[in-house]
């Protein structure tokens, strides 16, 4: 199998495309960065947070968490090349086709240079108990079959816990700043 290349991502899955568009940066918005406006429907974009409601409901209905849709029989997470050594992630999974478009959409993930933005912003996130905040200076898509979610209610976040992966890839920000598939797999 080939490695996707995040600088030479085809055109977005199907499913990711058809997501509406955030009208000040023109990206899909994922149901996971959907949060309740004052009047509880969904209704405010933030990129920088997960709704963990919708992601621990999507996780478990098998549904990706960038597109909303039925994964099938593969399924991905995107993390530090750290979390991937523990297979441990905060992110949800997702199909391996639209985590493959990720390594591009997101400017976070996308850019070296690229940071997020400071908590105490409007719209800055809130990172997980435990976050450390720094960027890495890798990601890691890995792809397996199965994975189990576990909800920490103390602190109102998801663990997801996947198998092993079958398959795994290695990026690396480049002398562009961009980021690179790392020649062989993890």
């Amino acid at each position: 199998m080939t490695p996707p290349d995040p600088a030479t991502v085809p055109d977005l899955p199907a499913a990711l495309a058809a997501r509406p568009r955030d009208p000040r940066r023109g990206l899909p918005i994922p149901p996971v960065n959907l949060h309740p406006g004052p009047d509880g429907a969904p209704s405010a974009v933030d990129f920088t947070t997960i709704n963990t409601t919708t992601s621990t409901d999507l996780a478990a209905d098998r549904r990706c968490s960038l597109c909303g849709e039925p994964m099938g029989y593969w399924v991905a997470f995107l993390g530090t090349p750290r979390a991937a050594e523990l297979l441990r992630y905060t992110d949800p999974p997702g199909h391996p086709e639209c985590m493959t478009a990720a390594l591009t959409l997101c400017p976070h993930i996308a850019i070296a240079r690229h940071r997020r933005a400071r908590a105490d912003r409007p719209g800055g996130g809130i990172m997980p108990p435990g976050a450390h905040g720094t960027k890495p200076d890798g990601w890691t898509l890995g792809i397996t079959r199965t994975y189990r979610s576990v909800f920490v209610a103390a602190h109102g976040f998801t663990v997801y816990l996947p198998a092993p992966f079958r398959t795994a890839y290695a990026y690396a920000y480049g002398p562009d700043g961009r980021l690179h598939h790392r020649t062989g797999t993890v």
